[in-house]
């Protein structure tokens, strides 16, 4: 007995074929990441510390959130004190162990680009903007990860510390 393909019958054998290549590629492309990369995904909350440059060094709180799809990763972190408040927006793309993009904080107006590293758990970015250069260091550790993040003062030519940030799932 064989099976007669009509035209209608092909049309839906190749929309079905293409879409599981474009499927099985995302997923593929997805499971090349570095396992840090692919940890990061979802909310995350916790508090730590930050230290403006004026003004004195305070508890905050933080919500952070990760979604990473294909080789982007998308950033939206909120932290606020009793003084202190921010709101950074950001977007990178992951090529192997390389990271690069851009980020925007919306409650001091700061943006630029980013560029960085995965080795192992650890997350290194180097953060390049007009009002705000700096590091950001992220270590993921299964339901938890710590977050430090420097500025670079060009008057001492020293990196001083802004935040010290720990998060759980």
């Amino acid at each position: 007995m064989a099976i007669r393909l009509t035209r209608r019958s092909w049309r839906l054998a190749a929309v079905l074929l293409l879409g599981g290549t474009i499927n099985g590629a995302m997923i593929e492309s997805s499971l090349a990441l570095p396992d840090a990369i692919r940890q990061l995904k979802g909310t995350w909350r916790g508090s730590g510390t930050a230290s403006p440059s004026k003004g004195a060094r305070e508890r905050i709180s933080c919500r952070v959130k990760y979604d990473v799809k294909a080789t982007t990763v998308t950033q939206s972190v909120r932290c606020a004190g009793a003084d202190y408040r921010i709101n950074v927006s950001g977007s990178f793309r992951v090529q192997g162990n390389n990271i690069s993009g851009s980020w925007k904080e919306s409650h001091f107006n700061y943006s630029g680009g980013v560029s960085g590293s995965v080795k192992g758990n650890s997350i290194f970015i180097r953060i390049l903007g007009v009002n705000f250069s700096g590091r950001m260091n992220i270590k993921v550790s299964g339901r938890s990860q710590t977050v430090s993040i420097t500025r670079y003062d060009v008057n001492t030519k020293k990196y001083r510390s802004v935040a010290n940030i720990r998060l759980r799932r």
